[in-house]
C-alpha cells in the first residue's frame, strides 16, 4: 500500500473531533500533526489508550499531566491541562498543588544530580 493510500485511510477529522470532545479545543500539537496523518494517528492512539485506561480517574490523570507540564516548563501543555482539569471540577488549590508537586520534582532532580557531581568533585 502506498503512503497516499495509507493516509487516505486515516480519518483525520474523526481524530480531531475526538480530541476536541476531550479538550474542548484542538491543541496546537494535534493541529500540526494533522498535516501528517500517520504521525497524528500514532500520537493520538497512544494518548487515547492512556485516557481510556480507567486505572486512574480522568481528573487524576489531569493532575499528573499538570505536574509533568510544570516540571518540564511546558506552558502550552500546562494551560491545556489546567483548563481540562477545571472542566472536570478541579479547584484552584488542587491545580496549584499539582504545579508545586511537579516543579518540586524537577528541583529535586536537579539538586540530586548536582550534589552527586559535587560530591565526586570534592573527592578529587
Amino acid at each position: 500500500m502506498s503512503s497516499k493510500e495509507e493516509n487516505s485511510q486515516i480519518n483525520v477529522e474523526e481524530i480531531l473531533d475526538k480530541i476536541n470532545c476531550y479538550f474542548g479545543f484542538v491543541p496546537k500539537i494535534f493541529q500540526v500533526l494533522s498535516e501528517n496523518p500517520p504521525a497524528l494517528k500514532a500520537f493520538f492512539d497512544k494518548a487515547e489508550i492512556m485516557m481510556a485506561d480507567d486505572s486512574l480517574p480522568p481528573l487524576t490523570k489531569e493532575f499528573v499531566s499538570i505536574g509533568a507540564a510544570a516540571a518540564l516548563g511546558s506552558a502550552h501543555c500546562l494551560v491545556t491541562h489546567l483548563e481540562v482539569a477545571r472542566e472536570f471540577g478541579a479547584t484552584d488549590d488542587q491545580l496549584f498543588l499539582s504545579i508545586i508537586i511537579g516543579a518540586s520534582i524537577t528541583e529535586t532532580t536537579a539538586l540530586s544530580q548536582s550534589l552527586r557531581v559535587f560530591e565526586e568533585f570534592k573527592e578529587k
